[in-house]
């Protein structure tokens, strides 16, 4: 048989086999260390389990990436990481495919965690620190007790955004976690929130811009009591700052994964979001970062070591009283929510 024949019959063999290969998808993320534990914990190994070859790319503002793929027509991701608030942004401005729910169930997500669009698979709390050279172990329980300064009396240090304050406002006069965005919602519902941070605002000694800032002002005592996210507060504490903090009414933020409209592998991303999301999967991102799974099950069966649990915002000890951040109403109504807190701060 002349070669270039032997060539041609042994091409149309492993066609008529299938792919010698597997199928690529790609999926992007912020990067760093973040980005790393992803890969290590859970896109990595779900890949194999599936059969796909999966490669990572990084991408400083995952938004603006997926605004210029979908708009251009040239989509090359098929899955991106996003904060919540971003994916329920980008739903808005149809640059997201729905989620299949036959691939990918979040029957065992928390309420008020779903999302059409955006799956959560990694959390963080906005939670009360405080100085315990002033208060010593025995700091707020709730965000009733952070507002009451004559039983916590002492210098406020508060994010400078109406992301999270407005929550915490509303649970401080004490709307139940399950109905803030129902007041929220309700005509003056905004203002109201805003009311009660005008009340606790001669008492806020630093509104803060930056989560490093946050940490540094509790690891300085330059306030006693911190707003702040969860990170940065065990941060200031592990570097030696007279630190403690509660997860209790923490309002819970979350990271989601999308698939961008238009995807070359869309039912391929969707089984990937879905294997990558296992219990297990989850519960190994946190020996990566001390984000904390949104699958409920990541925390059975030891899955994660108590001493790390106890570092976690959704853990069952810390998830009390917490409010999920709800991503699509701070989409519908963030802009109003913000313009109404800069008019408090100016006054």
């Amino acid at each position: 048989m002349p070669k270039l024949l032997q060539i041609s019959t042994l091409i149309l063999a492993l066609s008529a086999a299938g792919p010698a290969w597997a199928q690529s998808v790609t999926i992007t993320t912020a990067g760093g260390d973040y980005g790393t534990g992803m890969k290590e914990a859970m896109w990595a190994p779900a890949g194999k389990a599936l059969g796909l070859d999966v490669r990572g790319e990084t991408q400083s503002d995952g938004m603006a990436a997926l605004r210029l793929q979908v708009s251009s027509g040239n989509v090359t991701t098929d899955i991106i990481h996003l904060a919540s608030g971003e994916g329920a942004q980008a739903a808005d401005l149809s640059l997201l495919e729905p989620l299949d729910e036959t691939a990918v169930d979040q029957k065992a997500l928390p309420a008020g965690a779903t999302s059409k669009f955006c799956y959560p698979f990694s959390s963080y709390g906005t939670v009360m620190a405080w100085n315990t050279k002033t208060y010593g172990q025995n700091g707020p329980k709730d965000w009733a007790e952070f507002w009451d300064v004559k039983k916590f009396p002492g210098r406020r240090a508060l994010r400078a955004n109406a992301q999270d304050l407005l929550e915490a406002a509303l649970l401080s006069q004490g709307v139940e976690p399950g109905k803030v965005y129902d007041a929220l919602s309700e005509p003056g519902g905004i203002k109201r929130a805003i009311d009660r941070l005008a009340e606790l605002k001669p008492n806020v000694a630093v509104w803060w811009t930056s989560g490093a800032q946050s940490a540094q002002i509790l690891k300085d005592g330059e306030a006693d009591l911190v707003e702040t996210w969860n990170g940065r507060a065990q941060s200031a504490k592990d570097d030696g700052g007279a630190v403690a903090y509660t997860f209790h009414s923490s309002i819970i933020g979350t990271d989601c994964l999308a698939v961008p409209k238009g995807a070359p592998h869309k039912e391929d991303a969707m089984k990937l979001i879905a294997a990558m999301t296992s219990p297990e999967r989850e519960a190994n991102l946190t020996d990566y970062i001390t984000y904390g799974p949104m699958n409920p099950a990541a925390y059975t069966d030891g899955k994660v070591p108590a001493d790390k649990m106890a570092l976690l915002a959704t853990a069952p000890d810390n998830a009390v009283g917490v409010v999920y951040s709800n991503a699509v109403w701070w989409a519908k109504h963030g802009d109003e929510a913000q313009a109404a807190f800069d008019a408090m701060m100016n006054q």
